[in-house]
């Protein structure tokens, strides 16, 4: 689902081998690895001795992971990577999932950390996704300066240069220490020099790429780009699977949508077929629908919660059946009210308007009226709207983005919380159930992968079963690249299309378009698309993601997961 905030817009690859097994778990805690779209993990085996490290450390509260960092891991400086890095990047992302159940850190040798939470948390490999250099930043602001962080990096690549206006430059780190990818585990490339270049349109970058000027290009996925790209000589393309999911929404606010009959009688009229028709496979012809909000088609968790039940007259039977009469006007009117809602549509977005118009057209026919309300996306998302009662918006049709754990937008699900609303943080639709609420929060504190992973699927199951949202489709990515080049990949993950840069080949210097020229901001915080794509390369965690949006282990070789006095 979410990576933590919702947004406008998983991906496919071949399966990758895991990392080896890094976990040792305490017969109270039971270890294992989160819940995400990959393959099932090998048993877990013991931690690998680490140089420094203490033996069966005890747990100072109710759950601790120990962190064994990767001998090998060294900064670009030469500057070994060691637990004093893990423990100051903590206190810096203070904010981030999971941190306010942290109770302390500790150093158990210059390799090894210790840290400690309040209760168990399953998300635990979440916690650290960045890892910043302490001796380098230590006594200065990463929002004074924040491209300091990214000069000495743990990546395959450091900065360079950030010119204003021009281009934006990376240089590869002759001391990265890893002797292949560590997500993808393919071989180093030979990929010396990153460009980032900001063209004036994506038919400019295109040209750009036809030309030879340009070696990658991550254009919007319309179908006349996926023409104009399958004619161009020497030139690569996949398009695959991307990581946000569109969906249809309900204000559960609304006195009539908070009925779960009023929700049947659209989602009867929402034919998913025709929508993915005219929508995605346009240009994607193999995107399927969803049918889970947590994992994608094809991922090990995935089970598929939601039946398509098209049929326009059982939903104006149910309106007869609830003693509904058609008004002069031939909407019907329930319970002394219309059957008309304002649906919130983005303005620009073809594909929500192509979808607006066939439900729209597909409840008109039954008595049941559509308004559209359309708005700026900026103004759609912003706590004014997007967190606002059924006077606003009634019905809408946006995206969240997937990740690698549920627990980053579990707050979607939640009852209440820190919404404007007073639901969770994430929960715009206002939805409540007693049984989805407790299903979610109880999932958070399960170790145990394959509990954990039942436990959202049986929240999903019972979210979907009550129609709190209509699932569509993923949105496909589209990555274009010159032909002699090797090793790019989209990426649905956090980590973005540039997530396996280190074993890119075939070029010393790698010219890659960007929509527009990224704001650079803190490296902890949520970066926006464009900034993404410029801090895959640069930086590590101690786990990152594979395509399939598996838990891969990057800065650490090994994982103890311990309970309390275990």
């Amino acid at each position: 689902m979410s990576s933590g905030a919702r947004s406008t817009g998983a991906g496919a690859g071949g399966g990758l081998p895991l990392i080896a097994a890094v976990l040792l778990a305490s017969a109270c805690a039971g270890g294992g690895a989160e819940p995400t779209t990959a393959p099932a993990e090998p048993p877990p085996t013991a931690a690998p001795p680490t140089a420094g490290a203490t033996s069966a450390p005890a747990c100072p509260d109710a759950f601790c992971v120990v962190y064994h960092i990767h001998a090998d891991a060294v900064w670009s400086d030469g500057a070994p990577v060691v637990a004093d890095d893990f423990i100051f990047t903590s206190e810096l992302a203070a904010e981030s999932a999971g941190r306010e159940l942290m109770t302390g850190a500790e150093r158990m040798g210059p390799k090894t950390a210790l840290f400690s939470f309040s209760e168990p948390y399953g998300a635990w490999r979440t916690l650290l996704p960045t890892v910043l250099p302490r001796h380098v930043l230590e006594g200065t602001s990463l929002s004074d300066d924040p491209a300091k962080a990214l000069r000495t990096t743990a990546g395959p690549f450091v900065l360079d240069s950030w010119d204003e206006g021009d281009q934006i430059t990376l240089r590869r780190n002759r001391r990265y220490w890893a002797e292949a990818d560590r997500l993808s585990g393919e071989p180093l490339g030979d990929v010396q020099e990153i460009r980032f270049v900001f063209p004036a349109s994506v038919e400019e970058a295109l040209r750009g790429l036809e030309a030879g000027e340009i070696d990658v290009v991550i254009p919007r996925p319309l179908a006349a780009h996926v023409a104009e790209i399958e004619e161009m000589e020497g030139v690569s393309r996949e398009l695959a699977p991307g990581p946000f999911w569109e969906h249809i929404d309900f204000n559960h606010d609304d006195p009539l949508l908070s009925q779960r009959w009023a929700r049947e009688v659209v989602n009867l009229a929402v034919d998913r077929e025709a929508i993915l028709d005219q929508t995605v496979r346009r240009a994607h012809p193999g995107a399927t629908a969803l049918g889970n909000t947590f994992w994608p088609p094809g991922a090990a968790r995935y089970e598929d919660h939601f039946e398509d039940r098209f049929d326009p007259e059982a939903a104006e039977k149910i309106l007869a059946d609830r003693l509904c009469v058609k008004g002069e006007d031939g909407v019907y009117l329930c319970q002394g009210r219309r059957m008309s809602f304002t649906w919130a549509v983005t303005a620009g977005d073809e594909d929500r308007e192509t979808v607006f118009d066939i439900v729209s057209e597909s409840l008109e026919s039954i008595g049941v009226e559509l308004v559209p309300r359309v708005v700026a996306p900026s103004d759609l998302f912003s706590s004014e709207v997007g967190f606002a009662g059924p006077e606003v918006w009634q019905i809408v049709s946006f995206a969240w983005k997937g990740a690698a754990d549920p627990n980053l937008s579990s707050s979607a699900y939640i009852c209440s919380g820190d919404a404007p609303s007073g639901f969770g943080a994430l929960n715009l639709n206002r939805y409540c159930d007693e049984t989805v609420d407790s299903l979610i929060r109880g999932a958070d504190s399960i170790i145990d992968p394959d509990e954990r992973a039942a436990a959202y699927n049986a929240a999903d199951e019972a979210y979907l079963g009550d129609l709190a949202i209509i699932p569509l489709y993923r949105k496909p990515v589209l990555m274009a690249w010159d032909g002699s080049l090797r090793g790019p990949r989209p990426n649905s993950s956090r980590s973005t299309e540039l997530w396996n840069t280190a074993a890119w080949a075939g070029k010393e210097t790698v010219v890659i378009a960007l929509e527009s020229e990224p704001e650079l901001s803190s490296p902890l915080a949520a970066p926006e698309p464009d900034l993404a794509r410029v801090l895959a390369p640069l930086l590590h965690g101690a786990f990152g993601a594979t395509p399939e949006l598996a838990p891969v282990p990057v800065l650490v070789d090994g994982v103890e997961i311990l309970s309390g006095g275990g």
